[in-house]
């Protein structure tokens, strides 16, 4: 029979530690700094957020060429 590389144990335990420092990495530090509260720093990702939302529509409004007026004539044309 082979012997097993790593035990069940210390592999759930390299695993649950893995796991930690990637959510910790993803989550990061919301609690601000001493320079800043929280929040400030709750104030300052909302206004981040709106801005990114902002910009997106932006950039899809001249996608779909909605930034223009059009240069079509509302009138019946004969």
């Amino acid at each position: 029979m082979r012997k097993m590389l790593f035990p069940a144990c210390l592999r759930a335990l390299v695993f649950t530690f893995v796991l930690v420092a990637l959510a910790s990495c993803l989550v990061g530090c919301n609690r601000g700094t001493p320079a800043e509260t929280a929040a400030e720093v709750h104030r300052r990702h909302v206004d981040v957020m709106r801005t990114n939302a902002s910009e997106m529509q932006d950039d899809l409004d001249a996608v779909f060429m909605l930034d223009k007026p059009s240069k079509l004539s509302d009138r019946h044309v004969r």
